[in-house]
C-alpha cells in the first residue's frame, strides 16, 4: 500500500510540474489512483453496483446505475461527484475521507480533456452535450398593450442608520423600461430611459428580499419579513401601486419568492428550509415542498409555468411539477451551494450561481450541467439571462461580468463597492445592472462595461 500511494504522488507531481501541456490519461494518471482508493471494491471479479474500474472501456459501460463517466463537464460524471462528495451519489470511498483535492483534480483533468486512454490518444470528440440553443422566437409572457406605471410615487425616507442597505433585493421590469431596488421597508422605482426616480412602494411587512415583475411586466412580487418572525409576499399592481393580495404565513423571513407565469401562484422559501407554494386567488397553501436541507436562497417558475426549480445553501437544486410539486428532481453538480438561479426565456435552461465562484448552465430535461466556468473570485451571488441567452453575474469580487452560454466572458463591470449582490438586463439587452453593498445600483453598457448611471434612493 505504501508504494502505491508513492506511485500516485509520484504521478501527480509530474503532471503538475509538466502545466498543461499533456492532458492526464486514465493507464498514467487515473488508474493508479483508482487502484490505491476504488478497485478493492470495483474490480472484475468484485464488482459493487456492477462497477469494473480497472478499464476504461468497464468505466464507459458502468454498473447497474449506467456509465460511471462522461467526457466534458466532470459533474455529470458519477464516478466524480461520488469522488468530490457532490450531490445524491453515495461518497467514495465509503467510510473514508473524501480523496485530496490535488488528485480530485487531476481525474477532472482527465474527464475535461476527453478520456484518454494512453499518451498519444486524442481522446473522446469535444462537442456540445446537449443542444441549449436559444430559440429567438420565444417570447413567454409578451403583452399585447403598453406597461401602465404610475408617473410619480411617495419619495424614499431616509434610514435611522444615515446609509443605505446592501442591495439584497433588484428586478427589471421585461418589457418596460423601469427598475425596482429594495430598500428599507420600500421598493424604489426609477425610470431606466430617463434615470428619473419614480417614487416609493412600502412593504410595511419589515425586511425586503425579494424583488420580481411578473412575466406580464404589469405586476411586482415583494416578499421578505422579519428574520425568526415572520414572511410574507405582497403582489402590487403597478398602475395603482395599489396591494393586489397578500401571501404567505411563515414563520421566518422570506429569502427567495416567485410568481407563477399565469400570475395563480406564488412560490415562497427560506431558512425554514421548505418551499411553501400559495393560491393567488384565496391565499391557500397549495403544496410543501421538504426536500430541501438547509436554507432554500433561490426559487422560481419556469417561463411556461409548468417546473419549479429551487436551490439551498447545502447545494440541493430541485425541478418540480409546478402545479402539484410531483416528480422531484434532483439535479447534481453544485459545489458549495446555491447563491441564485435563472431560467431562460425558453426554458431550455437555467443558469445558477454557486458559492465557490462558479456559474452553471444546466439543461433541465436532460437534467445535465451543458457549461460550466469559473465567473467569480470568492463566490458568485447573482446570475440572470438576457432574452439573446447572455448572462450577467456578480460576485464578492467586487464585479459583475457579461457571458456568452458557454462561458466567454464579453464585458466586465468594476467600480462596485463591494459585493454585487443583485444583477439584471435592460428589456433590450443593451444595458445591464449591479447593486452592490454600497445600496447603490449601477447601470453599464453590456458591450464595453463603460458606467452610464447610478441609482440611488438618496443622494
Amino acid at each position: 500500500m505504501r508504494h502505491a500511494v508513492l506511485a500516485s504522488v509520484l504521478v501527480i507531481s509530474c503532471v503538475a510540474a509538466a502545466g498543461n501541456a499533456e492532458t492526464p490519461t486514465y493507464e498514467e494518471h487515473v488508474l493508479p489512483l483508482l487502484r490505491e482508493y476504488c478497485v478493492q471494491c470495483h474490480r472484475a471479479d468484485k464488482t459493487s453496483a456492477g462497477l469494473d474500474m480497472t478499464s476504461l472501456a468497464a468505466l464507459e459501460k458502468g454498473g447497474d446505475s449506467g456509465p460511471a463517466i462522461k467526457p466534458g463537464v466532470p459533474e455529470n460524471s458519477p464516478l466524480y461527484r461520488a469522488m468530490a462528495h457532490i450531490g445524491s451519489e453515495s461518497p467514495m470511498p465509503p467510510d473514508a475521507p473524501k480523496i485530496p483535492e490535488g488528485k480530485l483534480r487531476l481525474v477532472a483533468a482527465w474527464i475535461e480533456g476527453g478520456l484518454r486512454l494512453r499518451s498519444g490518444d486524442p481522446g473522446r470528440a469535444k462537442k456540445p452535450l446537449v443542444d441549449i440553443a436559444i430559440d429567438a422566437s420565444a417570447t413567454v409572457g409578451e403583452p399585447t398593450t403598453p406597461i401602465s406605471v404610475m408617473a410619480s410615487l411617495p419619495a424614499a425616507v431616509a434610514s435611522k442608520s444615515g446609509r443605505d442597505l446592501p442591495v439584497m433585493a433588484l428586478a427589471v421590469n421585461p418589457w418596460a423600461a423601469v427598475l425596482a431596488v429594495g430598500g428599507h421597508g420600500e421598493a424604489m422605482l426609477h425610470d431606466i430611459a430617463s434615470g428619473r426616480r419614480i417614487g416609493t412602494i412600502p412593504f410595511p411587512e419589515g425586511e425586503l428580499r425579494v424583488l420580481r415583475f411578473s412575466r406580464s411586466g404589469q405586476v411586482l412580487l415583494m416578499a421578505g419579513g422579519r428574520p425568526t418572525g415572520s414572511g410574507k409576499a405582497v403582489l402590487v399592481d403597478l398602475a395603482t401601486a395599489k396591494p393586489i393580495a397578500t401571501l404567505g404565513d411563515d414563520f421566518d423571513v422570506v429569502l427567495a419568492a416567485d410568481l407563477s407565469p399565469d400570475q395563480s401562484l406564488v412560490a415562497l422559501a427560506g431558512p425554514e428550509k421548505l418551499v411553501r407554494v400559495y393560491r393567488v386567488a384565496d391565499g391557500s397553501l397549495v403544496y410543501t415542498l421538504k426536500k430541501h436541507t438547509d436554507f432554500v436562497t433561490a426559487v422560481q417558475f419556469s417561463p411556461d409555468g409548468t417546473r419549479l426549480a429551487s436551490g439551498d445553501r447545502a447545494s440541493g437544486l430541485f425541478i418540480c411539477d409546478a402545479m402539484t410539486g410531483a416528480n422531484l428532481k434532483l439535479l447534481d453538480g453544485v459545489v458549495d451551494g446555491v447563491t441564485d438561479l435563472d431560467w431562460r426565456r425558453d426554458g431550455k435552461a437555467i443558469a445558477v450561481a454557486s458559492g465557490d465562484g462558479s456559474v452553471l448552465v444546466y439543461e433541465p430535461s436532460a437534467g445535465i450541467i451543458a457549461s460550466k466556468w469559473k465567473a467569480h473570485d470568492g463566490g458568485a451571488t447573482a446570475v440572470a439571462f438576457a432574452k439573446d441567452g447572455r448572462l450577467v453575474s456578480g460576485g464578492h469580487d467586487a464585479a459583475a461580468r457579461i457571458w456568452s452560454a458557454d462561458g466567454k466572458k464579453a464585458a466586465e463591470f468594476t467600480a462596485l463597492l463591494g459585493t454585487a449582490f443583485r444583477v439584471g438586463f435592460a428589456p433590450d439587452g443593451l444595458t445591464a445592472f449591479a447593486g452592490d453593498w454600497s445600496g447603490s445600483v449601477r447601470q453599464y453598457n453590456a458591450a464595453d462595461g463603460t458606467e452610464i448611471r447610478r441609482f440611488r434612493r438618496l443622494d
